[in-house]
């Protein structure tokens, strides 16, 4: 549920989001986790609360606490975006480009397909069900930037990162491998597939080593070595070395939570926690798998739901819906490369079949981004 519907139905709103939410309601400035959401008392009907911040009624500048971190992922996440669409088309046409982006690099790749039982069809139907039900709610979301909530901003990455992760589930069980139950055995699956070398083109990336040390290693990019900052437009030439810093950074920051988890072991009496040896570092660093894109979505996810929302709402000023739109092409084209690897598997029958039958059980448009996908497996059949 987003904000925006939270906040028309005017029941209390718990967990990540809601301290924002109590500070941008005029409510206590705590830091509570279980504050209310905004009441009729604030003047704003309830069906017209989606509104309350169009940011052509109320523009606002970004808050400059957060207004630098929002433009770096602003960078980040545009940068990627464009770059998707440079390879495999616009938006409209993107499931089609990359589900022929993806089969044509796996033509060098030897996959063997699977024989399919009823259990294992039914969970890649589930599991793309599940992905797909997400992103046709991303995609309606994004759908007007001058309507668009800014604390839309919260949610729209936790559906991102579960649309991408409910298709890797589909994938697992395509691929004959034990589905995951958890967030890290997902993560570690895609890590292990992406450095196979299965995937094309942003979604071959990865980065290992330890980034503390400078001791790190890059696969599927061309680096220029130039030096990239953070808050600079993105720029096509450069684009490489932007989406290795963001694999940096991103693994930089995992290594630091598992440092800290470190410490806390093994601690002697008196003392709340130890100090690493590099030796210790180093081995942490080398049992870690590849950073990939696939972490970076889990990151944004993390830091939406338990470390800093502000970041993509207060700092966005009147940009939000900015991100949004790139988050969104990213999973679009994301879900699209793993359906092309698990049409590798299985065949694109199958998966023409589920996305076809989801597309007429939910009566989708044929600009819907359900829609494009039936029809480009549908096209694969002729």
């Amino acid at each position: 549920m987003t904000t925006a519907v939270a906040a028309a139905s005017l029941r209390p709103v718990t967990g990540c989001g809601a301290v924002w939410l109590a500070r941008r309601s005029g409510g206590p400035k705590v830091g509570s986790s279980n504050l209310p959401s905004p009441t009729p008392d604030s003047g704003v009907p309830p069906n017209q609360w989606r509104h309350c911040y169009n940011r052509n009624v109320f523009p606002r500048p970004p808050d400059p606490e957060y207004a630098e971190p929002f433009r770096a992922y602003l960078n980040y996440l545009e940068d990627l975006a464009d770059r998707i669409i440079s390879l495999y088309g616009s938006v409209e046409g993107l499931a089609l480009g990359v589900h022929n982006g993806v089969e044509k690099h796996l033509q060098t790749r030897h996959i063997q397909r699977q024989p399919l039982a009823g259990p294992s069809l039914a969970a890649i139907e589930g599991a793309f069900r599940r992905s797909w039900a997400t992103l046709r709610c991303l995609d309606l979301q994004v759908k007007d930037p001058n309507s668009f909530p800014e604390e839309s901003n919260i949610w729209i990455p936790v559906q991102v990162y579960y649309a991408v992760y409910h298709a890797v589930l589909g994938f697992a069980a395509s691929s004959g491998q034990y589905i995951p139950r958890d967030h890290t055995t997902a993560l570690k699956l895609m890590s292990k597939e992406v450095k196979r070398g299965t995937l094309s083109s942003p979604w071959s990336a990865w980065c290992i080593g330890n980034p503390h040390t400078r001791d790190l290693q890059f696969g599927g990019l061309t680096l220029s070595g130039d030096p990239v900052h953070v808050l600079s437009s993105p720029d096509k030439l450069t684009s490489d070395d932007r989406l290795a810093m963001l694999l940096r950074t991103t693994r930089q920051k995992e290594l630091n939570r598992r440092f800290d988890e470190e410490r806390k072991k093994k601690v002697k009496p008196g003392r709340k926690w130890r100090n690493l040896s590099t030796a210790e570092k180093e081995d942490i660093a080398k049992r870690m798998t590849p950073t990939t894109l696939f972490d970076v979505l889990w990151r944004i996810r993390k830091k939406a739901s338990y470390e800093d929302a502000d970041t993509f709402v207060l700092g966005a000023g009147d940009d939000a819906w900015r991100l949004a739109r790139a988050l969104v092409t990213v999973t679009d084209g994301t879900v699209a490369a793993i359906e092309a690897l698990v049409a590798a598997y299985v065949g694109p029958r199958q998966l023409a079949d589920i996305s076809q039958t989801y597309a007429d059980r939910t009566q989708s448009d044929q600009m819907s981004a359900i829609d494009r996908r039936a029809a480009s497996w549908q096209d694969k059949l002729k």
